[in-house]
C-alpha cells in the first residue's frame, strides 16, 4: 500500500526517517537554545527559578530517548517528546506572568507540532492536553506558586486571559486538525513524485549509455573499412563488395541507435506535450511504409479502423515503428504480421501479432526493464515503454497461443470527430494501411 493511501486510512500517522530526523536536530537545537536561556534566568532569578530550571532535566532525558528509540518506535518516541515540550512550556508560562499574561499561547507549539508529525487525531489529543494543563496553571497560581514576573494578582483578570487563550488553543487545534492530512498528503505526494523523477532518471540514463554503446560498436567498424579502404592494398571485386555491404549494415545499425537517443530526448516532449488526437490508421500507415522494405519478406496484414486516440504524435509513431521494427528484426522471412485495432472499455487498443518465434520465457518478464534493471543490453521494448507511461497510455505483451508474440498498446479514446493533424492529406501517408500493406 502506498504511503498516501495508508495516510488517508488512518488519523494517527507514522513520520518517516527524514522527519524524524529533522524533528531531532529541532529538538537537540532547541533544547540547547533553553538552557542557555534557563542558565541567564537562573543567574537572574536564582531558586525562584524552578519552574523553568526543571525543564532542563527532563528534555535532556526525553531527548536521549527520542534519538535511541525514534527509528524503532516513531510515533511512541515523538508523542513522549511533545508531552514533555508541553510540560516544559507550561513551565516556562507559569515562571513569566502564569495564565495573566497570556504566555498560555505557547502551547500552540506541541499541538501544531502534533497536527504536521503525527496527524489530526494527535492533533486533538494534544489540544485536550494544552487546555488542561492551562487551567491546571490556574491552580498552582492560586495555592502552590506565583509567578515572578508578568503576574496579574486579580483571579477575574486571569480567567479573562485564560479563555481567551482556551480559545485560541481549540482554534488552533481544529485547524491544524483539519489541515494536516492534507498537508501530509502533499508531502507524501511530493516525495513520491521525486522518486518517480529519480527513478525515470536512472532509467534514462542506462538508455542513453545503453545506446551509446550500440553506437559505439558500428562507429569502430566503420573505422575498420576506413582503415581498409586507406591501406592502398589492391581490393578485388568480392572484397569491395563484402566492404560496401559491412558499410550499409553498419550504417543501417548507426541509424538504429540514433533513433534510439531520440527517443530518449522525445520522452520529456510526450510527457509534457499538450494531449492531442492522433489517428491510429495514419500512424500505422507512416510506419508500414517506413519500414516497408524490411518487412517486404513478411505477410502484413492490417484492419486498422479510423481510431482517433489521445496522445503525442511523435511518440505514437515511434511506438508503433518500434513494435514493428522489433518483428522485421526478430522474426523469419515468410512470418505473418497482424496490425490491429479496436475501441474497448474507451480505449484504442493497437494490436501488433506475428506468428514468429515469440519472446523467450526467461526474458518475457522483464521485457519492459531497462538494461540497469535486469532487463539485458537492448534499449528498445524498455524505451517504448518509457514513451507509452509518458502518454498515459498502457503496454503489454502476451504470448500467441499458437507461437508468437502480441504486443497490446492501450490508448485513451479521443472523440469522434475531434480535429486532428493526422487527417489525410496528399502526401504518401494519406494512403490507407491496406494498399501499403499490400505494396
Amino acid at each position: 500500500m502506498s504511503q498516501i493511501a495508508e495516510r488517508a486510512e488512518s488519523s494517527v500517522y507514522t513520520p518517516d526517517e527524514v522527519l524524524l530526523r529533522r524533528f531531532g536536530i529541532v529538538r537537540a537545537v532547541g533544547g540547547g537554545a533553553y538552557i542557555v536561556a534557563c542558565v541567564i534566568i537562573g543567574l537572574i532569578y536564582g531558586t525562584a527559578a524552578w519552574p523553568v530550571l526543571l525543564g532542563i532535566p527532563v528534555l535532556a532525558v526525553v531527548t536521549t530517548i527520542y534519538f535511541r528509540t525514534s527509528l524503532t518506535a516513531p510515533r511512541s518516541s515523538v508523542a513522549l517528546s511533545l508531552v514533555a515540550d508541553a510540560i516544559v512550556l507550561g513551565g516556562a508560562a507559569a515562571f513569566v506572568g502564569g495564565t495573566g499574561s497570556g504566555t498560555g499561547a505557547l502551547y500552540v507549539i506541541p499541538i501544531v507540532s502534533a497536527g504536521i508529525i503525527l496527524g489530526p487525531a494527535a492533533a486533538t489529543s494534544f489540544t485536550t492536553l494544552s487546555v488542561t494543563l492551562a487551567w491546571l496553571q490556574l491552580a498552582s497560581e492560586e495555592w502552590l506558586y506565583t509567578p515572578v514576573a508578568l503576574h496579574r494578582p486579580d483571579l477575574g483578570d486571569r480567567v479573562v486571559v485564560l479563555m481567551i487563550i482556551t480559545a485560541v488553543l481549540i482554534s488552533v487545534g481544529y485547524l491544524t486538525g483539519t489541515y494536516a492530512s492534507s498537508l501530509q498528503d502533499n508531502i507524501a505526494e511530493a516525495g513520491h513524485s521525486a522518486s518517480e523523477v529519480a527513478k525515470r532518471t536512472r532509467r534514462r540514463r542506462s538508455f542513453v549509455r545503453q545506446a551509446s554503446i550500440d553506437v559505439r560498436g558500428p562507429l569502430g567498424a566503420v573505422e575498420q573499412v576506413a582503415d581498409r579502404l586507406d591501406s592502398g592494398d589492391a581490393l578485388d571485386t568480392d572484397t569491395r563488395t563484402a566492404l560496401a555491404a559491412q558499410l550499409r549494415m553498419r550504417t543501417a545499425q548507426l541509424e538504429g541507435g540514433i533513433e534510439q537517443l531520440a527517443d530518449v530526448g522525445a520522452l520529456d516532449e510526450a510527457r509534457e506535450a499538450k494531449p492531442q488526437a492522433v489517428q491510429l490508421s495514419r500512424v500505422v500507415a507512416d510506419c508500414l511504409h517506413a519500414l516497408g522494405p524490411r518487412l517486404g519478406d513478411h505477410e502484413v496484414h492490417v484492419d486498422v479502423p479510423p481510431l482517433r486516440v489521445v496522445g503525442d504524435r511523435r511518440a505514437a509513431r515511434r511506438i508503433t515503428y518500434n513494435l514493428l521494427e522489433n518483428v522485421a528484426e526478430h522474426t523469419p522471412a515468410g512470418t505473418t504480421v497482424w496490425v490491429e485495432a479496436r475501441s474497448t472499455g474507451g480505449q484504442g487498443v493497437l494490436v501488433v501479432t506475428d506468428d514468429g518465434p515469440g519472446v523467450p520465457s526467461g526474458v518475457a518478464h522483464r521485457l519492459f526493464d531497462a538494461p540497469d534493471e535486469g532487463g539485458g543490453p537492448r534499449v528498445g521494448m524498455p524505451l517504448v515503454k518509457e514513451l507509452v507511461d509518458a502518454m498515459g497510455a498502457e503496454i503489454t505483451y502476451e504470448p500467441r497461443e499458437a507461437g508468437g508474440s502480441i504486443f497490446l498498446v492501450g490508448f485513451r479514446l479521443a472523440p469522434r470527430d475531434a480535429p486532428s493533424a493526422d487527417d489525410p492529406d496528399d502526401g504518401p501517408s494519406a494512403h490507407s494501411t491496406a494498399d501499403i500493406a499490400q505494396a
